[in-house]
């Protein structure tokens, strides 16, 4: 197989309290099918060889469906191909000579951890406020992998697709309709806490490694309207 070489442009941050700065490196042998993880791997190979300290970042399944991974890849969160992990985004699209810029994702309730880990506590944090078995099991009904790109690609770092994604699957898992409007009332309020208003303009359904709908979106502003008018709700049809 024909191989290339890149120079990769590293997001480098010894810890939170420290400033980062990005260093080159030279890969001399990526590949077509070489994933982004894995030219970290071939990166952090020449460093270990050479007795240097290794990039940090966040590793899982690299199958796509853990949501521990996720980095930026020239400014897009996961990386250029859409809808897919960045375990599995592949240099398909790069030509020998080429550069590529790889630094965290980059949203406010995200701080980075070192290099290109980052702290992704506002999830669970969320997550918490429902309950947190309860809500872990509605995002897995929803098809959500908790990844964080969709807070990562919003200009506002919203989590509206990951905190619709829950609220459209809590209704079925509640006892009555004081625990749904209970429950997502908290997590509603935990969500407003942690990241920032949604932008509506879409950019996290486009990163989104579980491709879930736009439609997600509005199943906050209806649990919103909901718990305020909790009568005129129970006898309207139900929207989720």
């Amino acid at each position: 197989m024909s191989t290339f070489s890149l120079t990769v442009d590293v997001w480098r941050q010894p810890s939170p309290e420290e400033p980062g700065d990005f260093t080159a490196y030279d890969v001399p042998d990526a590949s077509p099918d070489m994933t982004v993880l894995e030219l970290l791997d071939r990166i952090n190979a020449q460093l270990e060889a050479a007795g240097e300290d290794p990039v940090v970042f966040d590793d899982g399944c690299r199958e796509g469906v853990c949501g521990k991974c996720g980095v930026t890849v020239d400014g897009v969160a996961h990386g250029p191909e859409r809808n897919a992990a960045s375990c599995m985004q592949h240099l398909g699209a790069y030509r020998d000579g080429d550069r590529v810029r790889i630094e965290p994702l980059r949203a406010a309730s995200f701080p980075v951890k070192r290099d290109l880990s980052v702290d992704k506590k506002a999830l669970r944090l969320v997550a918490k406020a429902g309950k947190f078995p309860v809500a872990m099991k509605a995002l897995a009904n929803g098809g959500c992998i908790s990844c964080g790109a969709c807070v990562a690609s919003c200009p506002n770092g919203s989590g509206q697709l990951f905190v619709g994604t829950m609220l459209r699957e809590l209704p079925p898992l509640a006892k009555d309709d004081a625990e749904r409007r209970e429950r997502s009332a908290r997590v509603i309020d935990a969500s407003e806490e942690q990241f920032g208003p949604c932008s509506l303009l879409g950019d996290c359904v486009e990163v989104c490694p579980a491709g879930l709908p736009i439609e997600n979106l509005s199943a906050v502003a209806q649990e919103n309207l909901r718990n305020r008018f909790p009568r005129r709700s129970r006898d309207a049809p139900d929207p989720g």
